[in-house]
């Protein structure tokens, strides 16, 4: 991840300083720290999108960047006026997200912990405390709860993953993750299949170890969400 300090700005640019330097690509995302986005969190791209989804029946939609509740409830309600079973997954990766936790995970049906932005957001120390947080009260309501971002990065160009990185997984498991999710892995890694069965096996490894009494609470309720959906087999 690059950063920079901003050092002047007008009305159509900003000079900013190098501190972490790096290839900076086209289309790449921008996190201000201390600052909230203005830009709305669906866009008429992104509704052009959701008509899409609908008429081809898609089963979630993930709305980035949810910074309150009242988003959640326009999308759901636009999707019960077309008569569509579609579920609302939140991404919490703002800092915006924070203070409204509670309210936006009550509106959804599900929330992804998107450690990624989460972490470029907020101090590097504060994701794990956060990812613990999100999935406690997603648990508390019974709603699915996916972690996200980093899981086995080094697999984007190594074919074993870190020992951190299974311990990530485990940990994300025995708190209480109904799935832990891959991107740049699959998306465009060396070793996708093998990332895929290091996540596969590691969970089901990890599940095997916790007694009946140690599992969260509701978590039958939650994967009423996604047993249906998921019916993949290693």
């Amino acid at each position: 991840m690059m950063s920079f300090v901003v050092r002047s700005k007008t009305e159509d640019s900003v000079k900013c300083e190098v501190v972490d330097g790096g290839e900076l690509k086209s289309r790449r995302h921008l996190n201000v720290r201390g600052k909230s986005a203005t830009l709305p969190s669906i866009t008429e791209k992104d509704w052009d999108d959701i008509k899409f989804g609908v008429e081809n029946k898609v089963d979630f939609y993930a709305v980035s960047f949810v910074k309150d509740a009242q988003v959640v409830h326009e999308l759901k309600n636009y999707l019960q006026s077309c008569g569509a079973d579609i579920h609302v997954i939140v991404k919490i990766e703002s800092a915006d997200s924070i203070p409204n936790l509670h309210s936006i995970i009550t509106a959804s049906d599900g929330a992804m912990v998107a450690r990624g932005d989460l972490g470029a957001e907020l101090p590097i120390e504060e994701v794990p405390l956060l990812q613990e947080e999100i999935i406690r009260t997603c648990r508390s309501m019974g709603k699915a709860v996916i972690v996200a971002t980093n899981m086995l990065e080094s697999m984007i160009v190594h074919p074993t993953p870190t020992r951190a990185e299974v311990s990530d997984i485990a940990i994300a498991v025995r708190e209480g993750a109904d799935a832990v999710m891959l991107s740049g892995e699959t998306a465009h890694g060396k070793f996708p299949l093998k990332a895929v069965k290091v996540m596969h096996t590691v969970s089901l490894r990890t599940e095997a170890t916790i007694a009946p009494g140690e599992m969260p609470s509701n978590l039958g309720q939650a994967f009423k969400v996604t047993s249906h959906i998921i019916t993949y087999e290693m």
